[in-house]
């Protein structure tokens, strides 16, 4: 790392502010939680259909179970000497760092100019000796590494492993510089990526990821602060390092475990509680995804919340076509609402209504998505960025485990 500091933090721009290039100003806030509710709703339509034990299942193929074209946090990240700017997605779902890279033969039409590889000082295509070869599940062509990436809806990336400096500019104004960072320089991509964006950062658990090659310079560390989506003007804040310590008195720890996948946070759902009622829960695995914007949870478990809501609700229900359980939003604004405590681990999550219902087109609905639940465990269950507003939360992959705080995050 070119700097001394430990610690930085850069801005996560949701897709929906206006800083974000994806940002429609034809679109009301209705329109964009509606739109944000069918991405979680073709996100658990997916999860039904694909059973998946592992991310890496052949030498030459590396498979994610994201969708490619499920934008929701935005990240600025400058590649190679001279500096290109890309704005990337930021995804704990995905390990590989990857951007579009000139020439690209067969590739979704980006709006920003690609990246130049014979342009950078500081590129260097990867040989297959290295360690990073062999962890991206990669293939060797003429002492290249190559990659390729699968995505759950049929897209895919593929081109050629490199090293590169990338710089971040931080959210005090200073840049911090890391050297020799293994991406994945695409030659070709194709299937629903948005024009807007310019690659994916994988920030996930496996040896790929962005911040376990950060490694030791940040000690394994990083955290994210979301702001509520009514904070149109106001960017979340994604720490490395120093700054994703916690110093919040009521900071809540638990283990991260082994899930369906190593590249996801997973951890141990062991209870659901509202007011003094237990849900009854089957199987006790949820990942932590910034990706995904409801809940998605078992229908049984959704069913029992949706049941133990309305006996505490004195109002009538009003119907929606994609939300199960809805409410008048003038109505519901007036009466006292009970919270919601996940156990995480050891862990205990208090979500305030505001993390569990959601407004649009005058209601307010519940945030979470039923999805079924499969014999072998591969389908699951997701703890959305709703759900996480108005929270620290953060990772540590050396210790292998998460933190979460309640924060005002607009204030960070």
């Amino acid at each position: 790392m070119a700097t001394n500091d430990t610690g930085f933090s850069v801005d996560l721009v949701h897709r929906d502010s206006i800083k974000s290039p994806f940002y429609n100003s034809s679109y009301t806030p209705d329109d964009q939680i509606r739109t944000a509710i069918q991405r979680s709703i073709s996100r658990a339509q997916y999860l039904q259909d694909v059973i998946a034990s592992t991310q890496i299942e052949t030498p030459s193929s590396y498979d994610s179970n994201i969708i490619a074209s499920q934008v929701e946090y935005l990240m600025t990240v400058k590649v190679g000497t001279p500096a290109t700017s890309i704005l990337a997605v930021a995804d704990t779902g995905s390990d590989l760092f990857w951007t579009n890279c000139e020439p690209c033969k067969d590739c979704y039409k980006q709006n920003t100019p690609l990246f130049n590889p014979n342009s950078s000082t500081t590129y260097r295509d990867l040989s297959c000796s290295d360690d990073f070869c062999s962890a991206a599940g990669s293939n060797c062509e003429n002492n290249q590494c190559h990659y390729n990436v699968n995505y759950g809806d049929g897209s895919t990336s593929s081109g050629t492993l490199a090293k590169e400096t990338f710089t971040f500019d931080t959210s005090n104004g200073k840049a911090v510089g890391v050297d020799n960072i293994v991406f994945g320089c695409a030659h070709q991509s194709d299937g629903n990526f948005e024009p807007n964006m310019a690659g994916i950062v994988g920030l996930g658990t496996g040896s790929t990821s962005l911040v376990s090659q950060l490694g030791s310079s940040v000690g394994k560390r990083f955290s994210y602060c979301l702001v509520p989506y009514s904070a149109k003007n106001t960017s979340s804040k994604l720490n490395f390092g120093s700054n994703a310590l916690f110093s919040n008195p009521n900071v809540q720890t638990t283990n991260l475990i082994s899930g369906v996948s190593d590249t996801y946070y997973t951890v141990n759902l062991a209870n659901i509680r509202l007011g003094n009622q237990d849900i009854q829960l089957s199987v006790n695995n949820i990942i932590i995804d910034s990706g995904t914007t409801l809940n998605l949870l078992y229908y049984d478990t959704v069913d029992q919340i949706a049941a133990l809501l309305e006996k505490e609700i004195p109002l009538p229900t009003v119907n929606d076509s994609q939300l199960q359980l809805c409410y008048k939003a003038s109505d519901l604004k007036k009466v006292a609402l009970p919270d919601i405590d996940y156990t995480l681990g050891t862990a205990t999550v208090t979500l305030g209504s505001t993390n569990y219902f959601v407004e649009f087109d005058g209601k307010m609905c519940l945030a979470m998505i039923g999805i079924g639940q499969s014999s072998d465990g591969s389908i699951v269950q997701i703890l959305g960025n709703v759900a996480q507003q108005d929270f620290h939360v953060g990772f540590d992959l050396d210790k292998g485990k998460v933190y979460f705080a309640p924060t005002d995050c607009i204030k960070q």
